[in-house]
């Protein structure tokens, strides 16, 4: 990445918007905060002794979406809100229709207020929940008792309970369908590089990785805290990651950190989990290298500022990584790590971001549009029929399987 690009990043510089562009009607018009500068970050659980409260500043800036809108969008507007998962990344970009509708049910805004306050009083046992998903200490239910006593399938029934233990640990996010308010001052950027998302857990001298379903596909030993047996078996030492994997570099990406050498930070705000992450990293060089101990390298992803300058150097810099840019997360810096979709970290396609935040981007970015591409509009449609017909062709499947399983036997 460039010098200027590095100064938009949360480890220093901060960058100063650039003025709105006249010709565009008024609600496109950004109000610009310049040299608004990050707060402190805030250990709000539990920190390794010593840790200090301060980071390097930020600035943010935020632009609210075009309004324009189309029947087209309106026709089938509807069908976004069916499912219990607004806004879900697995369906198209619904930004047209949620911008304009101002339900609870719908405005993001509204829910991510709510949701701020709620974790505010919320504090679950989390020392013992990320305490469990590190050694895999988990209470037998009665109903998989049952069953492992009725069918010859031990191994079978602890590899499904497995899977449902680890599955759904991730925080997700929902696409960015009304720009934040206040993006300016309370919201981090990340660009996300192509690849496999995946829930790491380094613990009892082996590193294990997980799906988004829950299903462990690597085991290895790594140079995290508690991910080799050359550091012993120390019931008090393990890390929890969640990470975007290169299947083509083999490189395991940090997005976030939920615990490392034993300490959890699930309850800490995203300012101070990143800022955390970057100095962890600095600390430990050797998880970069590759060698026998550590097969895979771990490296964490920059961080920048919502700026509008910020946002159009990081697009129109060389990428930091060497795969594609997949799309950005948009994290807001106050939430703390919850499993599970939520509109405090917003998802937009790069391409996207001209007609979302009238911000240019590079030529390459706009050649990853997809062939049939014609706007956000007219692709809506055209992705959500693509969704719908293969969750009916799954269905489908579903349903063939269960009867040839009746019929067979099997």
């Amino acid at each position: 990445m460039s010098h200027t690009s590095a100064q938009h990043r949360i480890t220093g510089g901060s960058a100063n918007p650039i003025p709105n562009n006249k010709s565009k009607p008024p609600e496109l018009e950004l109000n610009l905060r310049p040299a608004v500068h990050m707060s402190p970050p805030r250990a709000t659980a539990r920190s390794p002794p010593g840790l200090s409260s301060h980071s390097p500043g930020n600035s943010m800036v935020g632009s609210p979406p075009t309004r324009g809108m189309d029947d087209l969008a309106d026709c089938f507007a509807g069908s976004f809100n069916v499912t219990n998962a607004p806004n879900d990344t697995n369906r198209p970009h619904p930004r047209f229709d949620m911008y304009k509708r101002k339900t609870p049910g719908t405005n993001q805004e509204q829910r991510r207020k709510r949701l701020l306050d709620h974790q505010k009083g919320k504090r679950d046992d989390l020392m013992n929940h990320a305490r469990a998903l590190a050694m895999g200490d988990f209470d037998e239910e009665k109903e998989d008792e049952e069953e492992e006593e009725d069918m010859d399938t031990s191994g079978e029934i602890r590899q499904k309970r497995l899977r449902k233990t680890y599955k759904n640990q991730l925080m997700l996010s929902e696409w960015l369908v009304e720009v934040p308010e206040d993006l300016e001052k309370n919201w981090l950027l990340l660009l996300c590089p192509e690849g496999r998302r995946n829930f790491v857990v380094a613990a009892n001298g082996s590193t294990k990785v997980f799906s988004k379903s829950g299903k462990q596909v690597k085991s290895f030993p790594s140079n995290l805290p508690g991910g080799n047996r050359n550091q012993g078996r120390a019931r008090n030492k393990y890390t929890i990651l969640d990470c975007i994997y290169s299947e083509s570099n083999s490189i395991f990406y940090i997005l976030d950190m939920m615990c490392w050498d034993g300490y959890q930070y699930y309850d800490c705000d995203t300012e101070f989990r990143l800022s955390w992450v970057q100095q962890k990293f600095i600390e430990n060089q050797e998880l970069r290298v590759r060698s026998r101990i550590n097969p895979y390298s771990f490296q964490p992803l920059p961080v920048y500022q919502c700026t509008r300058d910020s946002i159009s150097d990081a697009l129109n810099s060389p990428m930091p990584f060497n795969d594609h840019l997949d799309g950005l997360l948009i994290y807001h810096k106050h939430v703390h790590y919850m499993p599970g979709k939520t509109p405090l970290v917003g998802w937009v396609k790069g391409y996207m971001v001209p007609e979302l935040l009238d911000i240019q981007v590079c030529e390459d970015l706009m050649e990853q549009r997809p062939a049939d591409y014609g706007g956000m509009k007219t692709y809506l449609k055209k992705t959500y029929d693509r969704v719908e017909r293969l969750k009916m062709k799954d269905e489908e499947d579903r349903l063939r399987a269960d009867l040839e399983m009746m019929e067979g036997g099997h």
